[in-house]
């Protein structure tokens, strides 16, 4: 049997969805699409052989759905995802953040837990090949003891950007280069490094009007004792520069690269003399037409719906959280202009709310 699903939200996020469905349609079926824009519903409806609405709760309540896709804006996510889970009891697929708030992401993965429904947020390149090598060389212990894990993008994000929808760059919906654009490298510091015990940063606006940032740097101590940096910009010009995540050990040193830290750049273990050996096939992603990781995420996630069978590198239901929880400190710890120890509650962060 197929799993089905439905999509609400037909906008940039869900236009990669819809085509990785198409090549799924094997294993999922897309019955439905949900967007406020009757066109663009149709549009999406069209393309998957789905009806379209304009009301999701309608849909939720006509058709018979089993899995929801929640492709809306960051700031949406938790009043729709509490509204899927808690009334419609569906089991939620959401594009990452799991939510703008600790609050809201906390009452999502309750509800999850309450009704004994999957949640599963969407932070692909924890399915770069190169990232499930280095996290097994991890857990392995090849580097010995973490000293430090340092990420850093530099991206082009310019005005027209921002101005293509209302809700970029919002606190209220979307954050600025951390939340939005960094989620992904944030999510890659816990994923890799484990729990984060305080964090400090700097942030400013400096090439957009938005309300967000276009650029922060922050420090973090992990508890394992390593300490970590982070560079959040997009405020590279005229066009992107680079990504790359950086691990210093004890016994060994790794730097993932690629846009989307989806290449092995270096790879150097005390007394491995062929590191080539351990890493195979995973030196980079292999070619794909949808994105290797968008691809291989959602696959093993619509897998997973069906049969519980499950791959390590999802982020179900908690798993979501501690990259929430250090960005939403490196943006408290911008704004009170001194180091957040966590677990701290939020006073002054301005992301998931309203100015």
């Amino acid at each position: 049997m197929k799993l089905k699903l439905c999509i609400i939200g037909c906008g940039k996020a869900a236009e990669k969805h819809l085509k990785i469905y198409q090549t799924l349609k094997d294993e999922v079926q897309v019955v439905a699409v949900a967007d406020l824009d009757l066109n663009k519903a149709i549009s999406f409806a069209k393309a998957l052989s789905a009806k379209p609405y304009t009301d999701f709760q309608e849909m939720l309540k006509k058709e018979p759905i089993e899995v929801v896709d929640l492709a809306l804006p960051s700031g949406m996510h938790g009043n729709i995802g509490k509204i899927i889970l808690k009334k419609y009891k569906k089991h939620l697929l959401v594009e990452k953040p799991i939510a703008l708030t600790l609050k809201e992401a906390y009452e999502l993965v309750n509800l999850a837990e309450k009704y004994g429904l999957k949640l599963v947020t969407i932070f692909q390149n924890r399915a770069n090949l190169p990232v499930i090598k280095l996290k097994e060389l991890l857990e392995k212990n090849y580097f010995g003891k973490l000293i430090l894990i340092s990420v850093r993008f530099y991206w082009c994000r310019n005005q027209k950007y921002y101005d293509s929808a209302s809700w970029r760059g919002t606190w209220a919906q979307d954050g600025g280069a951390l939340a939005q654009q960094g989620c992904h490298f944030a999510d890659m510091m816990t994923y890799l490094g484990g729990k984060i015990e305080s964090a400090f940063a700097k942030k400013g606006t400096y090439l957009v009007n938005i309300e967000a940032e276009d650029l922060l740097v922050g420090t973090v101590k992990f508890k394992n004792g390593a300490l970590g940096t982070i560079e959040a910009s997009t405020c590279a010009r005229p066009k992107d520069i680079k990504a790359e995540l950086v691990i210093l050990g004890e016994k060994g040193s790794a730097i993932l690269g690629g846009f989307a830290m989806n290449t092995l750049d270096y790879l150097a273990i005390e007394g491995v003399e062929d590191t080539n050996f351990l890493i195979g096939e995973y030196k980079s992603n292999p070619v794909h037409t949808l994105g290797y990781s968008h691809f291989a995420y959602i696959k093993s996630a619509i897998k997973f719906f069906s049969t519980g069978e499950r791959a390590p590198f999802l982020a179900v239901g908690p798993e979501a959280i501690p990259s929430l929880q250090l960005i939403i400190a490196l943006y408290e710890s911008a704004e009170r202009g001194k180091e957040v120890k966590i677990p701290f509650i939020p006073r002054f962060c301005k992301l998931g709310k309203k100015l």
